[in-house]
């Protein structure tokens, strides 16, 4: 995340805002160019440091800007994506939406190298969070990091990194084994954390999502599911 001293939220806007039309004609393949270096170089210029995904959309581009789970970053991420201009042609996230499970596992596959289709799943609910026990066998050949960086690439996708954040707690890795399979597992948290989503927003004042953000660095530590 980026020093607040040092930012200027408004100026890198004015550049998005100058440039959109030609990074969709680089992504469309009308124009030489690479989209990335534009933008990390725009970034940096303006004293911001974000992690961004980037991609054509429907109706044009869409960009996402990520906290990867970080709560302080997240709403620094929310200051910023609110002071975007709008675009016709563009989309802007402020967190990774979610996709179909076979998207999110695709995207797994080609970001991290593992296919995790397989996998089965204990889910245990304490403390307004579920959490989960993934039983495969080529996650726990991972060293931590790694197992770690896949998995919450995976939830950010398949669930949307929101509910990832405020709804996932405690993590942890056994051997290949017989527990709920994964479309069932994913089926059922987008259904009961809408429910959630749903009767917190009745009950609160604010945020719909009131459960605390859980940093992707804590989930190691959380107390593992029985």
């Amino acid at each position: 995340m980026s020093s607040e001293e040092s930012v200027d939220i408004r100026g890198f806007w004015q550049w998005f805002a100058d440039h959109h039309l030609e990074i969709l004609e680089i992504m469309g393949g009308r124009r030489d160019g690479k989209v990335t270096e534009m933008i990390d170089q725009a970034l940096a210029a303006h004293g911001l440091s974000i992690t961004y995904e980037v991609t054509e959309g429907l109706y044009g581009g869409e960009i996402t800007f990520t906290p990867c789970g970080d709560p302080t970053a997240a709403a620094f991420i929310d200051r910023f994506v609110a002071e975007a201009p709008t675009f016709d042609t563009w989309v802007i996230y402020s967190r990774r939406q979610r996709k179909s499970l076979q998207s999110a596992l695709a995207f797994v596959k080609a970001v991290h190298g593992i296919d995790i289709h397989d996998a089965h799943f204990q889910v245990r609910f304490r403390d307004g969070v579920y959490h989960l026990r993934f039983m495969h066998d080529g996650l726990l050949a991972l060293d931590e990091d790694a197992r770690y960086t896949a998995v919450a690439t995976f939830l950010d996708h398949a669930l949307g990194e929101a509910v990832a954040m405020n709804f996932i707690g405690g993590i942890d890795f056994q051997p290949s084994g017989e527990g709920i399979e994964m479309a069932l597992m994913i089926n059922q948290l987008i259904s009961e954390t809408a429910r959630l989503l749903r009767s917190r927003s009745v009950r609160t004042i604010g945020p719909a999502v009131a459960a605390p953000a859980t940093s992707r660095t804590s989930l190691r530590r959380s107390e593992r599911p029985a």
